[in-house]
């Protein structure tokens, strides 16, 4: 395979609640619903995952949905099997061998109709002591879109003692958690880091693009609302191991670490890399602003979200139309990708291996 795929709507079950922000982006009316149902009466959902190799754990797959729900169905069958039959043509040789033949990415369009809960994620150090797993859950987001008062929290103000935590969350008081946070309004455009163990939440009517390590970690805090017990939200592991997890110093005067400044990629005009550093060792996003042509500085594994215009994609050997709204996954074997037209994506790659 060294083509392109243009990738559907891939709703996966949540237990908040939104999607609007997803059926206006991608221009579906309402139509986008949970990966793996047939009613016309299931509520669209809050998160679709794009150019996913990751599967729902099977721990929290509601019933009657597939084993490989979130997993992305391309028109050539599912992107986990692609990628098992051509693992160096998807992802490279050094990537393929690095996270044994996946890519290492989860990208997600994302949209809170209500508050999230309180939560962080484990580090890879903690998945792999822990939970029997490589990968942690940093993340990275890109405001797509918001409504009213847009508002995210991001970090603890002040530092917090752990006992205070857990005195929070046992008495489920999230008002004091909030208050604890810095709260940050977001705007289109902006750009977000979020490591593991930062305590976050993000607030009705925004709408995301998320990068992140290919799991479902989360340590929520904040769950009794959401109709989540204590089990579920520690993972299985209890408080006092879960709250470890979490970083509550303070960022109050290092805000700037969560919000990167969007850097021109050195020699290639028309393209900005969104992260800093700290998040190439987990992903990589660049936007592409094309008024004309645009080329890639290289070739590899990517998920392109096409965020504003029309225009044309083109790789060694072919091309496809793209406007607003659209998403596809690229395998390394194509090339160097080029855009074409008046056109905006955000490209989405795995870490630097």
């Amino acid at each position: 395979m060294t083509a392109p795929l243009l990738l559907g709507d891939n709703r996966v079950p949540v237990y908040y609640a939104g999607g609007a922000g997803i059926d206006d982006f991608r221009g579906t009316s309402g139509a986008g619903r949970p990966s793996g149902s047939s009613s016309q009466s299931v509520e669209r959902g809050p998160e679709d995952w794009v150019g996913s190799m990751t599967a729902l754990p099977a721990a929290i797959l509601p019933p009657g949905h597939p084993a490989d729900t979130g997993v992305s169905r391309t028109p050539l069958g599912s992107l986990a099997d692609l990628v098992a039959d051509d693992p160096v043509g998807w992802l490279g040789e050094r990537l393929a061998a690095t996270f044994g033949g996946h890519s290492g990415l989860l990208v997600k369009l994302l949209d809170a109709g209500e508050r999230l809960p309180v939560h962080c994620h484990p580090s890879r150090a903690f998945a792999r002591e822990h939970l029997e797993c490589v990968f942690g859950k940093t993340e990275g987001w890109i405001v797509l879109a918001t409504t009213g008062d847009a508002k995210v929290w991001l970090g603890m103000r002040h530092r917090v003692d752990r006992a205070d935590l857990r005195r929070w969350i046992a008495d489920q008081d999230t008002a004091a958690m909030l208050a604890a946070m810095n709260e940050l309004t977001v705007r289109p455009g902006q750009v977000l880091y979020v490591p593991a163990g930062l305590p976050h939440a993000i607030g009705p009517g925004v709408t995301i693009v998320e990068l992140q390590e290919p799991t479902s970690f989360s340590i929520l805090a904040d769950h009794t609302a959401f109709r989540v017990d204590a089990d579920a939200a520690t993972l299985g592991l209890g408080w006092d191991l879960a709250l470890s997890c979490f970083d509550l110093e303070s960022y109050a005067y290092r805000l700037d670490d969560l919000l990167p400044t969007p850097r021109p990629l050195p020699g290639v005009p028309g393209v900005a890399n969104l992260f800093g550093p700290a998040a190439d060792t987990y992903f990589r996003a660049w936007l592409v602003e094309c008024a004309g042509t645009v080329t890639l500085p290289d070739a590899g594994f990517a998920v392109v979200v096409v965020t504003a215009g029309r225009g044309e994609l083109r790789w060694a050997g072919g091309s496809l139309p793209i406007d607003r709204g659209k998403t596809l996954v690229a395998p390394s074997a194509a090339g160097a990708l080029e855009f074409r037209g008046e056109v905006a994506a955000i490209v989405c790659r795995p870490a630097e291996v």
